[in-house]
């Protein structure tokens, strides 16, 4: 699903609840809404360089990958899963803490807008959604279901305010997510949620000319 053409937090938060309410809709009551900013580009090289500070002497210790990221897209980072890595990662700075007041100001007001909604979230700074084009808002929609595993994020997206620019001559604002088919199925299954299904039509029978009329 995507937005394009409005930088509104309002719209944010619309598209957020979107998927809490596909979710509702499934059936799915029990997902966990988590949040948070990356700024802007004139944000971004700010905390990029308090990371490299923070990590210090302990680049070495990062995983074959994180090396790379370290020196490609830093960011990346904050999403691995392996454990030393968390574990050097724990108490790094928080991006809101670099994001310039326009920025701050979009996200209170996204947070203000899902209360206005009642939907719950959490904020997690390690929240990143690893692509370079994301700007401002990023958020998951994880299954709180047991037995699913580490691959319970269903929903994820956020705002990518330079993309279109990137790929074409136009500079549009947008914000969108996706949704997981194989992930949401799989939640379906392990909750035994049944769909409706309703009767569906398997034959239409068109008579093509007046000949015809009698066998119809």
């Amino acid at each position: 699903m995507e937005c394009i053409g409005t930088s509104s937090p309002l719209i944010d938060a619309e598209v957020i609840a979107l998927n809490i309410n596909i979710l509702k809709e499934f059936g799915i009551e029990n997902a966990n809404l988590i949040i948070n900013t990356v700024g802007c580009p004139k944000c971004k090289p700010n905390y990029n360089k308090a990371l490299r500070e923070a990590i210090g002497n302990r680049k070495e210790e990062l995983c074959e990958t994180c090396k790379r990221r370290y020196e490609t897209n830093i960011l990346r980072i904050l999403d691995c899963k392996n454990e030393k890595c968390k574990e050097i990662m724990k108490d790094i700075p928080k991006f809101y803490d670099y994001v310039c007041e326009e920025c701050k100001e979009h996200f209170e007001n996204v947070k203000k807008y899902l209360e206005a909604l009642d939907i719950e979230y959490v904020v997690n700074p390690k929240i990143v959604r690893g692509l370079d084009y994301y700007t401002n808002t990023v958020f998951e929609v994880e299954a709180n279901v047991e037995g699913f595993g580490s691959q319970n994020v269903l929903c994820a997206g956020g705002r990518y305010n330079g993309l279109v620019k990137t790929i074409g001559d136009v500079d549009v604002p947008g914000v969108g997510f996706a949704l997981g088919m194989e992930r949401l199925i799989s939640v379906l299954e392990i909750e035994g949620i049944d769909l409706e299904t309703k009767p569906s039509l398997d034959v239409y029978v068109i008579p093509m000319d007046s000949s015809c009329k009698d066998y119809t």
